[in-house]
């Protein structure tokens, strides 16, 4: 009996050293600075203030046919809101381009036929065998949206033949810039991939 109490009292003890540490250990932690990813202000999308100011100055800096030219790092959170298309809408020939990592977003103020709020947020994977845009939304847009994909893999080969398909329906024969790049144009969102 004198020995099972010894095993009990140690196993307690052990118990009590090891929780003990395990605290200790935990509690560490506290002590270090924490480190925050510097990027994230990086990954933010134009601001409605950014487009709005852009189309203005392209347009009154000329005649017609100026092309407001947005910067972005990300198209995670891009929307365009109906006050932007409206003043795009206003100017002849305008044309409101977005150029982003993978892909450049151009809106022509002459196929906005209802200014309402464009998701243009995307998700844009590609392999050398296909491209995929996932984009946030299905909805209509409004307008047209002209997708350039400036960071398309695929071979200029492979894009000879290739067609785009809009939600799994064949849209015809990818259409290519004059620097090769694949180009689609939509009404309205969805899943697009050029095979």
């Amino acid at each position: 009996m004198r020995n099972t109490a010894k095993k009990l009292a140690s196993a307690i003890l052990a118990l009590a050293m090891t929780a003990a540490m395990s605290v200790t250990a935990y509690a560490a932690d506290y002590g270090l600075v924490p480190v925050f990813n510097s990027t994230a202000s990086e990954s933010t999308p134009a601001t409605t203030e950014e487009l709005t100011n852009a189309v203005t100055s392209a347009t009154e800096s000329s005649n017609g046919g100026a092309v407001a030219k947005v910067d972005v790092t990300t198209t995670v959170g891009l929307t365009v809101k109906p006050t932007v298309l409206k003043e795009l809408a206003q100017k002849d020939g305008g044309v409101l381009e977005i150029v982003a990592p993978k892909a450049t977003i151009s809106i022509d103020a002459s196929t906005i036929t209802n200014a309402r709020n464009v998701n243009l947020s995307m998700k844009v994977t590609n392999t050398k065998s296909r491209t995929v845009i996932n984009m946030a939304s299905k909805k209509d847009f409004g307008c047209e949206v002209k997708i350039t994909l400036t960071g398309c893999k695929m071979s200029a080969e492979k894009l000879e033949n290739a067609h785009w398909y809009l939600n799994g329906k064949d849209m015809g024969p990818v259409e290519l810039d004059e620097d090769g790049n694949p180009v689609v144009t939509l009404t309205k969102g969805g899943k697009i991939e050029i095979k």
